[in-house]
């Protein structure tokens, strides 16, 4: 591989994922993958011998991704010196709810769950655990007793992400700041 180019299986798996984001797993084709990321099929089959292989990478490269992603906002909240508990809280799960690419992968993942293997959902654990440890991180700065973050987090998940995969209004943020102020 030549210096300062990204590798072909790199860039299988960005062309991959952005079909994947559009059109879930069941209707993306390797033929179509193919195409998007103008290599040959010998290729992509010599780097992922199924299309859940190439999904599983997709998933690595997202929870990589959703990681730096998620730690910048944590940091950036982090750095605001009057950041209110309620308030970062939201914004976090607002950060990770509207990206397209993670409402994808829980809609795949939810929808496609029978085509998937262990490997699969133990990668999806991984990706939902990014959220997990940003939110455990930002909980740890506050007067807040750990036994209430699931359900601080089941709240937040039937408010923001529920709503957002069926493509539904979300709670208004003041509606959602109510609710969580008992914890």
């Amino acid at each position: 591989m030549a210096r300062g180019r990204p590798s072909k299986k790199a860039h299988i798996v960005s062309a991959a994922g952005k079909l994947f984001t559009q059109q879930g797993y069941q209707s993306t084709s390797i033929d179509q993958v193919v195409q998007a990321a103008a290599v040959s099929k010998p290729t992509v089959y010599s780097n992922f011998p199924t299309k859940l292989v190439l999904w599983e990478e997709v998933l690595i490269a997202l929870t990589n991704e959703s990681f730096v992603e998620m730690q910048s906002c944590l940091t950036q909240l982090r750095s605001h010196s009057k950041s209110h508990f309620t308030e970062g809280w939201i914004i976090l799960w607002e950060t990770w709810v509207n990206k397209v690419e993670h409402l994808a992968v829980y809609r795949i993942m939810l929808g496609e769950q029978h085509k998937m293997q262990p490997s699969t959902f133990a990668l999806f654990a991984k990706f939902e655990l990014v959220l997990e440890n940003i939110l455990m991180d930002w909980i740890s700065v506050f007067p807040i007793l750990e036994v209430n973050f699931f359900t601080l987090k089941a709240v937040s998940r039937e408010a923001l992400l529920t709503p957002a995969l069926m493509n539904l209004p979300k709670m208004k943020e003041a509606e959602l700041a109510e609710h969580l102020k008992s914890f």
